[in-house]
């Protein structure tokens, strides 16, 4: 089965925790093409994929080293960040409440907000933080709400296809749905989460009431009290992840 990757160095202050740092490094010298359709590493190990079959860039964790690379997000930080409903900022588990989990979604104008993200979870102190600090967030403001049921769509990143060859030739970098066959083309960089159950908050309003709370609420939140669930359908796994 694959397994979560494993306990990774804490994040720098100032720094987010997906974000990647110039001594990190990708390496696709191992991907090949495989048969009967899909992208694998001649050395593949179970925690190359996530639990959908997706198979995952690999890079170098190098947290601190170098110069930080605020536009880039670490690929395998990020699916940890979505998978375990961790802080995108500081690596701890994001804040939840009874309303769910804290999600914050920097506004781009013209796009309404899709119900689909890339960005990981927040914890309330870093959410007021990158709200203040964050140019972007700054300049258009951000979307920040209460996800009762987050649940992986899909991956984000490159797409390849196969030459007769055998080689392979990189396309743009794109979204592909878990329950997509083409996702085995795709090395993911970001996962895909769809955000279901959404509660509007305000951050100053979430931010005096974790300023009320004690110690020990505190404590509690960061814990990670699992989000309340709605029943929904399980997404298909592609007939390639599942032949052997």
């Amino acid at each position: 089965m694959p397994r979560t990757p494993t306990r990774d160095a804490p994040a720098v202050p100032g720094v987010p925790w997906i974000a990647t740092w110039s001594a990190e490094r990708q390496s696709t010298s191992l991907l090949e093409s495989r048969t009967p359709g899909g992208l694998r590493y001649f050395n593949e190990s179970p925690g190359d994929r996530d639990r959908f079959g997706a198979l995952w860039a690999r890079k170098t964790q190098r947290i601190g080293q170098g110069t930080a690379e605020l536009a880039g997000i670490h690929p395998r930080r990020q699916r940890r960040a979505m998978e375990e409903l961790l802080c995108q900022v500081c690596g701890l588990p994001a804040d939840v409440s009874d309303l769910g989990v804290l999600w914050m979604e920097p506004i781009t104008p013209g796009d309404p907000r899709s119900g689909f993200s890339t960005h990981p979870p927040v914890c309330v102190p870093c959410a007021v933080e990158a709200r203040a600090r964050c140019p972007r967030i700054r300049r258009t403001g951000v979307h920040v709400v209460r996800v009762a049921d987050p649940s992986p769509s899909g991956v984000f990143g490159t797409f390849y296809y196969p030459r007769l060859d055998g080689s392979l030739v990189a396309e743009e970098p794109m979204d592909k749905r878990y329950d997509d066959g083409e996702v085995r083309w795709v090395l993911a960089q970001q996962m895909v989460m769809r955000l279901g159950d959404v509660t509007t908050v305000d951050l100053d309003d979430e931010y005096d009431r974790y300023l009320a709370t004690s110690p020990a609420a505190r404590a509690a939140s960061l814990r990670g009290a699992a989000p309340r669930r709605r029943p929904r359908q399980e997404i298909s796994i592609p007939a390639t992840f599942t032949t052997p």
